[in-house]
């Protein structure tokens, strides 16, 4: 996907992805939808957003971010569609008990870098992918979320030259500074790029 179509894509998308980017700014202000964003980012792994987002709703429904229950978070990601639901209901369980200290670090600003491996080191379950995903939710436009559909992109870019299967922190990096570098070349931020990569496979733009 070339420079011409990816202007047409965003010319199509450009009101969506707007008002998307806004909203992950919002949301840093607002410690429950912070919350929300960090159960959300634990579900997604090799599960669709729409399921992880019905997950989150429903655990909110019924109160189990201020009365946990494994159990039942357990059952409600099962319900919902979310892959590896028993494993996942721990790690939010684990989460929720670390929350303040992942809040405070939040609120103290800093460094988008170290916050990130701040996260990695803190939140069972955030790998650079996953820290990554809920930084650009929270309104950190300067990421990339390298899954496989920003990989398979930036092979057929010709930016990455093979198929990568396992990403270390430092390819992580690499391959990030490569996306984020094609974001600018083409006039974009790197997280109006991912959702238009997004856009491109889906057809919507989602978080």
């Amino acid at each position: 996907m070339k420079k011409d179509k990816l202007i047409l894509l965003h010319e199509k998308f450009k009101a969506e992805i707007a008002k998307a980017l806004e909203g992950f700014k919002q949301s840093r202000n607002n410690t429950e939808q912070i919350l929300e964003e960090l159960v959300f980012c634990l579900c997604t792994p090799q599960t669709m957003a729409q399921n992880a987002l019905k997950a989150v709703q429903e655990i909110k429904d019924q109160g189990l971010f201020k009365k946990p229950d494994r159990a039942k978070i357990s059952h409600i990601l099962k319900k919902s569609g979310v892959r590896f639901h028993r494993t996942k209901a721990k790690r939010i369980i684990s989460m929720l008990k670390t929350y303040p200290a992942v809040i405070e670090r939040i609120n103290a600003g800093g460094n988008q870098d170290m916050l990130r491996d701040f996260l990695v080191e803190t939140v069972d379950g955030f790998g650079m992918k996953e820290a990554s995903h809920f930084l650009r939710n929270i309104g950190y436009e300067n990421v990339a979320i390298i899954d496989r559909h920003i990989l398979r992109y930036l092979k057929s870019e010709g930016v990455v030259k093979k198929n990568i299967k396992h990403l270390t922190r430092k390819r992580y990096l690499d391959v990030e500074k490569k996306f984020i570098e094609l974001a600018l070349k083409y006039g974009f931020k790197p997280a109006e790029l991912d959702l238009l990569v997004w856009a491109a496979s889906t057809g919507r733009v989602l978080k």
